[in-house]
C-alpha cells in the first residue's frame, strides 16, 4: 500500500484511552492520580490513533496555559495544561513518543504547535490494543477567530441547540455503517482506511461505536458556521458511494450549487445558470474560484489562496483573470465575492441540514449528513431528493423575504 498524500497533524483530543487492563504493555509505570492517568491513556491512544490512520502522523497539541482555559468543557476536566504537558514529557522520556516543539509564537506567526507521535516501541506494544471511547462531554463547540476553541456560558439559545443536537444524535446512532473489506479499504483494528479513486492515496477514520456528529459554531458567535461534523465524512467521496446503511446500498443526494443560490436568493434573485461555467476556464476552476472567493474576505486573499494551493500550477495572471471572470457570471452577487460570505452560508446550510435530519427522523429514515449532502439507503434516494428541494425552497424563501442575516 502507498501512502503519497503528506500525513495531516491530528489535532490533540480525549476522545479515546487506552483500556486500563494493558496500559503497562508498554512500561507505563503506575500512577494513583485518576485525571493523570486518564490524560496520559488518552495521549497514547491518540497518538497510535494518528500514526494507524495515517502513518507517520503527527499530533497536534498546545504548550501555551491560555489554551487550556475553559476546555474542560469540551475535553473533560483531566485535559488541562500540567496534566498534558506532564504527561507528554514523561512518555517522552520514556522513549513512547517523540516530539518536536514549537517555538513562542508559531501557533501566530505560522500556524504550527508542538506536535508527537507515537513511537516504533509505542505502536509495537499498542498496535493491536482496543480503544476505550470517551463520549464528548459538549458537542456544542464555539471557536473565535483564531480558530481555537473558547469557553461561554450556557443561555436559553445553547441549551435549544444542545437539546436539538441531542434529538439528531439520537437518531443518528439507529444508524448501522458496514463498510467493505476488499479493494481500496483496509481494516486495521478500529482504524479504516480507504483509497481515494484514481490517486492512490489513503484517507484513515476511526468509527465511534455508534454514529455522532458535534457541532462547531465560529468567529464566538452563534450564527457563523455551525455545521455538522461525523468521522464519515472524512472518507473520500468514491468509498462513501459503497458504504452500506443498515445492510442497504446508499446514495447521498446533494445541493448543487448550495451557497451561490443562497446569496442569490439574499440578493432577491432566482440561479437558473450554471455558476461555475465561465465559458472562458474549466468548469472545475470556476468552481473551486467560486467557492474560495465566497470564503475569503478580499479578493486579493481570494487569489492568494488559489495561488498558494497544492497543484494549482497557473499564474498570478490567469488566477486574476479566472476571478474576474467568475465575477462576471455571477454579476448579482458580485458584492458577495471576496466579501466573507462562505461563514454566513455555513449557518444556512448547518440550519438546512437539522432540519433535513428531523425530516429524516419523522420518516423513519436512516441518514448521515454530509455538509451539503445526505447518505441515506438507496430505496430512500427519491425521497431524500424531494424532501431536501423542499426545504431548499423554504428557506430560500424566508431569506429572499429577511436577507438581513447573509448580506446585512
Amino acid at each position: 500500500m502507498q501512502h503519497d498524500e503528506p500525513a495531516r497533524d491530528r489535532a490533540l483530543d480525549f476522545r479515546w484511552g487506552i483500556p486500563d487492563g494493558i496500559v503497562f504493555a508498554s512500561g507505563m509505570p503506575d500512577t494513583s492520580e485518576k485525571r493523570y492517568d486518564h490524560a496520559r491513556r488518552s495521549i497514547v491512544a491518540a497518538a497510535c490513533i494518528a500514526a494507524l490512520e495515517q502513518p507517520g502522523a503527527w499530533v497536534s497539541y498546545s504548550r501555551r496555559k491560555a489554551f487550556y482555559a475553559g476546555q474542560g468543557r469540551y475535553q473533560g476536566t483531566a485535559y488541562t495544561y500540567d496534566r498534558v504537558l506532564t504527561a507528554v514529557g514523561e512518555l517522552v522520556g520514556l522513549g513512547l513518543l517523540e516530539e518536536v516543539r514549537a517555538h513562542p509564537g508559531d501557533h501566530l506567526t505560522t500556524g504550527r504547535q508542538s506536535r508527537i507521535r507515537a513511537s516504533p516501541s509505542l505502536l509495537a506494544a499498542y498496535r493491536d490494543a482496543p480503544f476505550v471511547y470517551n463520549p464528548r462531554p459538549c458537542a456544542l463547540l464555539l471557536k473565535d477567530e483564531a480558530g481555537d476553541l473558547v469557553r461561554y456560558t450556557d443561555t436559553r439559545q445553547t441549551r435549544r441547540l444542545a437539546a436539538e443536537l441531542d434529538r439528531v444524535n439520537a437518531h443518528l446512532g439507529q444508524v448501522r455503517i458496514s463498510m467493505p473489506t476488499g479493494e481500496g479499504w483496509e481494516h486495521v483494528g478500529r482504524v479504516v482506511r480507504a483509497r481515494h479513486d484514481g490517486r492512490g492515496t489513503w484517507t484513515g477514520v476511526t468509527p465511534t461505536p455508534r454514529p455522532e456528529v458535534y457541532r462547531v459554531f465560529g468567529r464566538g458567535r452563534w450564527d457563523r458556521h455551525g455545521r455538522l461534523y461525523g468521522w464519515w465524512q472524512n472518507l473520500p467521496k468514491g468509498r462513501r458511494r459503497e458504504l452500506l446503511i443498515n445492510g442497504e446500498v446508499s446514495v447521498e443526494p446533494d445541493f448543487a450549487t448550495l451557497h451561490p443560490r443562497i446569496l442569490y436568493a439574499a440578493r432577491g434573485h432566482r440561479l437558473t445558470h450554471d455558476p461555475y461555467e465561465t465559458g472562458t476556464h474549466p468548469r472545475a476552476e470556476g468552481k473551486l474560484a467560486l467557492n474560495v472567493a465566497l470564503n475569503a474576505k478580499t479578493m486579493t486573499a481570494a487569489a492568494s489562496a488559489l495561488m498558494f494551493r497544492d497543484g494549482w500550477g497557473h499564474t498570478w495572471g490567469y488566477t486574476h483573470g479566472l476571478l474576474k471572470a467568475v465575477v462576471k457570471r455571477n454579476a448579482p452577487i458580485a458584492k458577495d465575492i471576496g466579501a466573507d460570505r462562505g461563514v454566513r452560508c455555513m449557518a444556512v446550510d448547518s440550519a438546512i441540514a437539522v432540519d433535513v435530519i428531523k425530516a429524516c427522523e419523522k420518516a423513519s429514515v436512516c441518514v448521515l449528513p454530509v455538509h451539503d449532502s445526505f447518505i441515506v439507503p438507496s430505496s430512500q434516494g427519491a425521497w431524500m431528493e424531494a424532501k431536501m428541494e423542499e426545504i431548499l425552497s423554504n428557506v430560500l424563501g424566508a431569506i429572499t423575504r429577511s436577507p438581513a442575516s447573509i448580506i446585512g
